[in-house]
Protein backbone atom coordinates (compact mmCIF):
# COMPACT_ATOMS: atom_id res chain seq x y z
CA UNK A 1 0.00 0.00 0.00
CA UNK A 2 1.76 3.44 -0.77
CA UNK A 3 2.04 6.63 1.94
CA UNK A 4 -1.00 8.29 0.21
CA UNK A 5 -3.46 5.53 0.31
CA UNK A 6 -1.87 4.85 3.64
CA UNK A 7 -2.92 8.59 4.90
CA UNK A 8 -6.46 8.74 3.26
CA UNK A 9 -7.58 5.40 4.57
CA UNK A 10 -6.77 6.74 8.06
CA UNK A 11 -8.38 9.38 7.15
CA UNK A 12 -11.69 7.73 5.88
CA UNK A 13 -11.00 5.60 9.52
CA UNK A 14 -11.52 9.40 11.39
CA UNK A 15 -13.90 11.40 9.22
CA UNK A 16 -17.11 10.79 7.32
CA UNK A 17 -15.90 11.78 4.15
CA UNK A 18 -11.91 12.53 2.82
CA UNK A 19 -11.30 14.14 -0.22
CA UNK A 20 -8.29 15.43 -2.24
CA UNK A 21 -7.55 19.04 -4.26
CA UNK A 22 -4.55 20.36 -5.48
CA UNK A 23 -3.08 24.31 -4.76
CA UNK A 24 -1.51 26.37 -7.32
CA UNK A 25 1.17 25.90 -4.81
CA UNK A 26 1.92 22.34 -6.27
CA UNK A 27 1.08 21.16 -2.56
CA UNK A 28 -2.11 18.46 -1.45
CA UNK A 29 -5.33 20.08 -0.27
CA UNK A 30 -7.00 16.89 2.04
CA UNK A 31 -10.36 18.01 2.85
CA UNK A 32 -12.05 16.25 5.64
CA UNK A 33 -15.76 16.15 6.75
CA UNK A 34 -16.95 15.86 9.75
CA UNK A 35 -21.18 15.34 10.45
CA UNK A 36 -22.72 17.80 13.03
CA UNK A 37 -25.47 15.88 15.14
CA UNK A 38 -26.78 16.70 18.51
CA UNK A 39 -24.41 14.31 20.52
CA UNK A 40 -21.68 15.98 18.58
CA UNK A 41 -22.42 19.59 17.95
CA UNK A 42 -19.66 20.97 15.65
CA UNK A 43 -21.32 24.43 15.68
CA UNK A 44 -21.12 25.41 18.92
CA UNK A 45 -19.10 28.41 18.95
CA UNK A 46 -18.68 31.85 20.61
CA UNK A 47 -16.18 34.11 22.63
CA UNK A 48 -13.72 33.24 25.15
CA UNK A 49 -12.08 36.32 26.50
CA UNK A 50 -13.07 38.33 23.83
CA UNK A 51 -11.40 35.91 20.85
CA UNK A 52 -13.38 33.75 18.54
CA UNK A 53 -13.31 30.18 19.88
CA UNK A 54 -14.36 26.98 17.84
CA UNK A 55 -15.81 24.54 20.81
CA UNK A 56 -17.51 22.14 19.41
CA UNK A 57 -14.58 21.58 16.81
CA UNK A 58 -12.09 21.80 19.63
CA UNK A 59 -13.97 18.98 21.36
CA UNK A 60 -15.00 16.72 18.38
CA UNK A 61 -12.15 17.58 15.65
CA UNK A 62 -9.18 18.69 17.67
CA UNK A 63 -8.15 14.91 18.24
CA UNK A 64 -8.68 13.54 14.96
CA UNK A 65 -6.82 16.30 13.09
CA UNK A 66 -3.87 16.10 15.86
CA UNK A 67 -4.11 12.50 14.96
CA UNK A 68 -4.31 12.19 11.36
CA UNK A 69 -1.12 15.46 11.08
CA UNK A 70 0.77 13.15 13.45
CA UNK A 71 0.53 10.23 10.85
CA UNK A 72 1.19 12.49 7.85
CA UNK A 73 4.74 13.80 9.70
CA UNK A 74 5.51 10.14 10.20
CA UNK A 75 5.30 9.44 7.35
CA UNK A 76 8.16 11.96 6.00
CA UNK A 77 5.71 15.02 4.73
CA UNK A 78 4.59 18.35 6.07
CA UNK A 79 0.98 18.56 7.38
CA UNK A 80 -0.34 21.39 8.88
CA UNK A 81 -4.26 22.63 9.19
CA UNK A 82 -5.63 25.54 7.26
CA UNK A 83 -6.76 28.13 9.76
CA UNK A 84 -7.83 27.03 13.43
CA UNK A 85 -8.72 23.65 13.52
CA UNK A 86 -8.95 23.42 10.11
CA UNK A 87 -11.00 25.65 9.66
CA UNK A 88 -10.17 28.85 7.69
CA UNK A 89 -11.29 31.59 9.73
CA UNK A 90 -8.99 34.43 7.60
CA UNK A 91 -11.22 32.89 4.22
CA UNK A 92 -7.24 32.39 2.25
CA UNK A 93 -9.08 29.45 1.33
CA UNK A 94 -13.03 28.56 0.70
CA UNK A 95 -13.28 25.24 1.73
CA UNK A 96 -17.14 25.38 0.45
CA UNK A 97 -15.47 25.65 -3.29
CA UNK A 98 -12.37 22.97 -2.84
CA UNK A 99 -15.19 20.86 -1.71
CA UNK A 100 -17.30 20.80 -4.90
CA UNK A 101 -14.25 20.57 -6.66
CA UNK A 102 -13.14 17.37 -4.62
CA UNK A 103 -16.51 15.63 -5.78
CA UNK A 104 -17.61 15.52 -2.01
CA UNK A 105 -20.42 17.90 -1.93
CA UNK A 106 -22.77 19.61 -4.51
CA UNK A 107 -23.85 23.23 -4.18
CA UNK A 108 -27.65 24.06 -3.09
CA UNK A 109 -29.97 27.21 -4.58
CA UNK A 110 -28.92 29.25 -1.36
CA UNK A 111 -25.02 27.73 -1.97
CA UNK A 112 -25.52 25.45 0.86
CA UNK A 113 -23.39 22.42 0.23
CA UNK A 114 -25.27 19.14 0.31
CA UNK A 115 -24.05 15.88 0.80
CA UNK A 116 -25.56 13.17 -0.57
CA UNK A 117 -26.04 11.05 3.09
CA UNK A 118 -25.40 14.27 5.39
CA UNK A 119 -26.87 16.50 3.86
CA UNK A 120 -26.24 20.09 5.01
CA UNK A 121 -24.55 19.31 7.87
CA UNK A 122 -20.93 17.67 7.16
CA UNK A 123 -18.85 20.50 8.26
CA UNK A 124 -15.22 20.85 6.25
CA UNK A 125 -11.89 21.06 7.45
CA UNK A 126 -8.50 20.89 5.63
CA UNK A 127 -5.00 20.23 5.54
CA UNK A 128 -2.42 21.45 3.56
CA UNK A 129 0.57 19.21 3.31
CA UNK A 130 3.33 17.97 0.20
CA UNK A 131 2.33 14.13 0.35
CA UNK A 132 1.42 12.94 -3.53
CA UNK A 133 -2.03 12.59 -2.42
CA UNK A 134 -4.69 11.48 -5.26
CA UNK A 135 -8.31 11.69 -4.83
CA UNK A 136 -10.30 8.92 -3.34
CA UNK A 137 -11.64 6.28 -5.17
CA UNK A 138 -15.21 7.32 -3.60
CA UNK A 139 -15.04 11.02 -4.00
CA UNK A 140 -17.32 11.63 -7.15
CA UNK A 141 -19.86 13.88 -7.16
CA UNK A 142 -20.40 15.97 -10.25
CA UNK A 143 -20.83 19.34 -10.75
CA UNK A 144 -24.41 19.62 -12.33
CA UNK A 145 -26.96 21.90 -10.81
CA UNK A 146 -28.38 19.73 -7.58
CA UNK A 147 -31.61 17.96 -8.30
CA UNK A 148 -32.76 18.38 -4.69
CA UNK A 149 -33.31 22.06 -5.43
CA UNK A 150 -35.16 21.74 -8.72
CA UNK A 151 -38.87 23.51 -8.40
CA UNK A 152 -37.67 25.35 -5.36
CA UNK A 153 -36.90 28.76 -4.50
CA UNK A 154 -37.81 29.33 -0.96
CA UNK A 155 -34.45 29.75 -0.05
CA UNK A 156 -33.90 32.75 -2.46
CA UNK A 157 -37.42 34.46 -1.69
CA UNK A 158 -36.91 34.22 2.59
CA UNK A 159 -33.24 36.02 2.15
CA UNK A 160 -33.58 39.45 4.37
CA UNK A 161 -31.26 40.94 2.06
CA UNK A 162 -31.63 39.48 -0.99
CA UNK A 163 -27.94 37.82 -1.70
CA UNK A 164 -28.84 34.87 -3.05
CA UNK A 165 -29.37 34.04 -6.92
CA UNK A 166 -30.08 29.98 -7.92
CA UNK A 167 -26.52 28.17 -7.32
CA UNK A 168 -24.45 31.59 -6.15
CA UNK A 169 -24.30 34.12 -4.21
CA UNK A 170 -23.31 37.33 -6.13
CA UNK A 171 -21.99 39.50 -3.35
CA UNK A 172 -21.15 37.78 -0.34
CA UNK A 173 -20.29 40.79 1.91
CA UNK A 174 -24.14 41.46 2.44
CA UNK A 175 -24.98 37.81 3.41
CA UNK A 176 -25.66 37.97 7.19
CA UNK A 177 -23.70 35.08 7.82
CA UNK A 178 -20.62 36.00 6.18
CA UNK A 179 -21.11 39.93 8.22
CA UNK A 180 -19.69 41.26 11.10
CA UNK A 181 -23.20 41.82 12.36
CA UNK A 182 -24.39 39.01 14.19
CA UNK A 183 -26.93 38.95 17.19
CA UNK A 184 -25.76 37.41 20.76
CA UNK A 185 -27.48 35.15 22.18
CA UNK A 186 -26.83 33.88 25.47
CA UNK A 187 -23.07 34.67 25.10
CA UNK A 188 -22.88 32.77 21.64
CA UNK A 189 -23.00 34.26 18.39
CA UNK A 190 -25.73 33.37 16.36
CA UNK A 191 -25.39 34.08 12.17
CA UNK A 192 -28.50 34.10 10.03
CA UNK A 193 -29.68 30.83 8.90
CA UNK A 194 -32.70 31.58 7.69
CA UNK A 195 -32.11 29.59 4.41
CA UNK A 196 -30.97 26.84 6.35
CA UNK A 197 -34.21 26.30 8.70
CA UNK A 198 -36.25 26.84 5.29
CA UNK A 199 -34.87 24.17 3.26
CA UNK A 200 -37.06 21.21 2.76
CA UNK A 201 -33.89 19.54 1.55
CA UNK A 202 -31.99 20.24 5.41
CA UNK A 203 -35.50 18.98 6.93
CA UNK A 204 -34.77 15.58 5.66
CA UNK A 205 -31.89 14.77 7.41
Amino acid sequence: MTVARQITDYAGSLFDVVGVTHLSSGESLLILGLESTSERNLDEFGRLNGAFHLYGFEKHIGPKLESLLNLIQEKGSSAEPVGQYGYPLGGEINLKEEAIRAGLVKRGKSTIVLHPEYGPRLRLIAIRTDAPLEPPIYSALTEEENPLCNGCSICIDACPVNALKPYSMPDPSICLSNSAIMAEEQGRLVPCDICLNLCPVAKMY
